[in-house]
């Protein structure tokens, strides 16, 4: 998951910087904004004015925020794994009680399924 996040936000620099998207102007149209004037618009700057030591402790404090709540989100996911334990039936039992009941159901000639079956009449043998 890793991967993908940081592959799209490579994707995304990339394409940003293909466009030229911060040579564009920004207009402000009443309560929106846009990148084409309408009537009465007022130009926005746009610039990141932060100096490259705040934007790195910026993203140092984005990092840490992201490791903070991966590992949260393993904590909660395995307390939930915990929570659901009990009502999840263990398959390695169930197949071990499933294999004593097939042996039992062989020695004891007991059908798996019920059939109803008419009486059968017994042949007199002739002698």
């Amino acid at each position: 998951m890793k991967r993908t996040h940081t592959f799209a936000a490579l994707l995304i620099a990339v394409y940003a910087v293909s466009t030229g998207a911060w040579g564009q102007k920004v207009y402000r149209c009443g309560a929106s904004y846009s990148q084409t004037p309408c009537p009465g618009a007022v130009t926005v700057e746009a610039d990141d004015a932060r100096s490259p030591q705040q934007k790195a402790q910026a993203d140092r404090a984005i990092a840490r925020d992201v490791a903070a709540a991966n590992t949260l989100d393993k904590a909660r996911l395995k307390e939930e794994a915990q929570a659901a334990a009990p009502t999840i039936p263990n398959t390695k039992s169930s197949k071990t009680k499933t294999a004593k009941s097939k042996t039992r159901a062989k020695t004891k000639k007991v059908p798996e399924f019920f059939t109803a079956k008419a009486a059968a009449e017994k042949e007199k043998k002739k002698n």
